[in-house]
């Protein structure tokens, strides 16, 4: 996905041996060791047929700006595989391991003019709360996914 000008993880060390960086990531997910003002969280992949054509990072807190902004789930997919339904899978998938958290329901938000990503909240139940200000003066849609 860094080929495609996209992010695989945020938060991956490149200077870490992969096993050690796997340690550290199961660690986020229950909040230890977390950089900086993140908080517990996961990062997931969406492989179909050992291909990679997606991924989502699951927010099991809030801050304040994931409060505002950012919420429970962020979710991307590679371009040559959009179109096809993977977006509202990958969405549909982090909802339910939220809500196996006891997180429900989730706050997913998109850019206003992002009509793709706005759809797949909808297709998955989300009900938009409100559009808000964001960054880079593009607004946010606020969406609450039970």
């Amino acid at each position: 996905m860094a080929a495609e000008g996209g992010h695989w993880s945020y938060r991956y060390r490149p200077d870490l041996p992969w096993p050690a960086y796997v340690d550290l990531v199961h660690g986020w997910e229950d909040g230890r060791d977390l950089p900086g003002d993140f908080v517990a969280n996961a990062d997931l992949v969406a492989d179909v047929g050992g291909v990679v054509v997606g991924r989502s990072s699951l927010r099991f807190e809030l801050n304040d700006f994931l409060r505002t902004l950012g919420g429970h789930i962020g979710y991307a997919v590679r371009p040559q595989f959009r179109g096809r339904g993977y977006a509202t899978e990958i969405l549909r998938q982090s909802v339910d391991l939220l809500r196996a958290r006891g997180i429900s329901p989730a706050l997913v938000t998109c850019d206003d003019d992002n009509i793709a990503s706005a759809k797949v909240i909808e297709a998955n139940g989300g009900v938009l709360e409100a559009v808000v200000p964001g960054l880079a003066d593009v607004p946010k849609r606020r969406y609450w996914v039970s």
